[in-house]
């Protein structure tokens, strides 16, 4: 009897050092609420809020999609429930383990993935990653990712994916109010995705970018992330589209020619937005920092060319009408008066 008493008490123990791990890490980890830290949090954990097995379409990429692709803009033009899962600096093993991520509360009919990051081979930094792995659930897909050599984590690292407490301790004295607000709240996004950004900071040259250069490959480190989307896309009978979104700074034909030709040899429809005719897209106005990036004006030009392709070639409901959807109308709503709020304080 003792020895049960002992064994029952030594479990709550673990169990307290556990709990207390846990809800401390949820304090101690920092918040990437703001433009300033892409709104990673948000993104990340705003995803998991969404209803199960509610998406149409999945955006998935690095910075160009999180600043491009303007979900609620689908859903007013088409009815189309959205989301743009996507990370800072993405490296393809990271957009992989987040599709897996992602299919496992999610059955869109179509994956749209952002191109821009094969031709990553270097690693990303350790903030990018953490940005991704510490808000991401504790399951078999994080820890299949966090134990991948291609990250070189160590097995403090590791541990510390689970219990941030262990890498963000030294926070003690910079915490505020928002950290313990925000440590165990409703990370609900009404813009599905989007860092939403309206400062205007043109590109003036065009499309002189669209040049060939040096010869690009895919390296075979990539290839095999590359191949893994596509065999998750296929295994889970998600049509999978390629896109580039407008980028001035890191896009040329030759890139361009390199992924035509391994989506022509896996029958992956490619769609580079460089080299088609958006409606009303101007580099003078709808980039926010010299043409790496859209603004929410280029944003929402390209979601609705992408809108329209979709619509052309895939069957959709218009949820509109679906009481399931009411949500959705919420967040157009805000997506709109933020907005508004944020070009009446830029014009005052």
């Amino acid at each position: 009897m003792k020895k049960i008493r002992i064994i029952i008490y030594s479990l709550l123990f673990i169990f307290m050092i556990i709990f207390g791990l846990h809800i401390s890490s949820r304090v101690f980890i920092p918040k990437w609420l703001d433009n300033k830290d892409n709104m990673h949090t948000w993104i990340t954990r705003g995803f998991y809020e969404e209803e199960k097995n509610s998406l149409d379409v999945l955006f998935l990429g690095n910075s160009d999609v999180y600043r491009g692709i303007s979900p609620i803009i689908l859903w007013d033009d088409h009815g189309i429930a959205s989301y743009a899962y996507t990370a800072s600096g993405q490296r393809l093993w990271t957009a992989y383990y987040m599709l897996k991520e992602a299919l496992l509360y999610q059955k869109p009919k179509v994956v749209v993935f952002d191109v821009d990051a094969v031709f990553s081979n270097n690693d990303s930094s350790k903030a990018n990653y953490r940005k991704v792995f510490d808000n991401m659930k504790n399951n078999k897909v994080k820890y299949e990712a966090i134990n991948d050599k291609i990250y070189k984590f160590t097995f403090e690292e590791k541990i510390s994916f689970y219990f941030p407490i262990i890498r963000y301790h030294s926070r003690y004295n910079e915490l505020t109010k928002e950290d313990f607000k925000y440590a165990f709240y409703n990370y609900h996004f009404a813009y599905k995705g989007l860092d939403m950004v309206t400062r205007i900071k043109p590109y003036k040259n065009g499309y002189d970018y669209m040049q060939k250069t040096k010869d690009v490959e895919i390296s075979d480190k990539v290839k095999k992330y590359l191949d893994g989307i596509v065999k998750l896309c296929k295994d889970n009978n998600v049509e999978l589209i390629f896109t580039e979104l407008p980028s001035a700074t890191s896009w040329n034909l030759s890139k361009s020619e390199v992924i035509s030709k391994y989506a022509k040899e896996n029958n992956i429809k490619f769609i580079d937005l460089n080299k088609e005719e958006i409606e009303g897209f101007d580099w003078k106005t709808d980039t926010c920092d010299g043409g790496d990036h859209l603004n929410v004006f280029g944003a929402e030009k390209v979601t609705r060319y992408l809108g329209k392709y979709l619509t052309s070639n895939y069957q959709f409901i218009n949820h509109k009408s679906d009481t399931k959807y009411k949500q959705w109308i919420i967040d157009s709503k805000k997506y709109h008066e933020d907005k508004n709020m944020r070009l009446s304080k830029e014009n005052n």
